[in-house]
């Protein structure tokens, strides 16, 4: 099994190829928001370092959303283009779980039961999603388990189910994401210091090498698309669609449709 995953709804975009059995190659881009002109160079480059070319790829992968929704299109445009050309299955992931399956070692080493992913919004809104998190030691196995849905949260919102859960476990919480820099003031205000950490830096964000290892897992289990059925998961309208809507949109603009 042969696995391309495109990762682009954060800042940074990043390709990885999983070959067969081989660990995870990941290739990152280290331009903001350039998605669109880093892509195929990212994959290409993914592919020349697992040693394989794009013929011998048996699935192709996106992470698609939530997130940023012009890096949405782009990645998932481009996976489909390339299962449309390749023949070949596509794979969808979560990239609110994709930043989750990255932390799940530093939660279980700091001691953390609870794991909150928050991506940016903005004013104050979120794209969170929360998991419980185990280790079990008899057999060296990670589990995680939903705790809350994924969905588009305020934040003062998410950090009380967060806090609500954390007291029914007994347990601390990891929190990972942009929206832990975006929102540290009112995480501070909100949670007691010492029954929470912040993700390290280069765990924090969204990365291709979790949505390869994600997409084995889905395409092991038969969890795969055609590549017209691989669609984004924005999880709001953007903000010209939400005033198109509330018809608050310029008039001049509107006459455009």
């Amino acid at each position: 099994m042969n696995i391309l995953a495109l990762e682009t709804t954060g800042k940074y975009g990043t390709a990885a190829v999983i070959k067969d059995n081989n660990p995870a190659v990941c290739v990152s881009s280290n331009n903001e928001m350039s998605h669109l002109q880093d892509i195929i160079n990212m994959s290409e480059e993914a592919l020349k370092q697992a040693g394989i070319s794009k013929n011998e790829l048996t699935h192709v992968a996106a992470s698609v959303g939530p997130g940023s929704f012009t890096g949405i299109r782009i990645g998932v445009t481009t996976a489909r283009t390339l299962g449309q050309m390749l023949g070949i299955p596509c794979v969808a992931v979560s990239s609110l779980e994709g930043m989750e399956y990255r932390v799940e070692d530093a939660a279980i080493d700091s001691g953390c039961g609870l794991i909150l992913a928050i991506i940016n919004a903005r004013r104050n809104q979120t794209y969170a999603g929360l998991w419980t998190v185990e280790y079990d030691a008899d057999t060296a196995t990670t589990s995680t388990e939903s705790a809350a849905e994924e969905r588009q949260y305020m934040i003062d919102e998410v950090l009380e189910l967060a806090k609500s859960k954390m007291d029914e476990l007994d347990t601390k919480l990891l929190i990972t994401g942009d929206g832990a820099d975006a929102y540290e003031e009112i995480i501070k205000n909100t949670l007691a210091e010492d029954s929470y950490i912040i993700a390290d830096e280069d765990l924090r964000y969204q990365s291709a090498d979790a949505i390869v290892e994600l997409a084995k897992f889905k395409a092991e289990a038969g969890d795969v698309v055609e590549y017209e059925q691989l669609l984004p998961n924005y999880m709001r309208l953007s903000e010209a669609e939400q005033r198109l809507k509330e018809g608050t949109l310029s008039s001049k603009i509107s006459k455009l449709k």
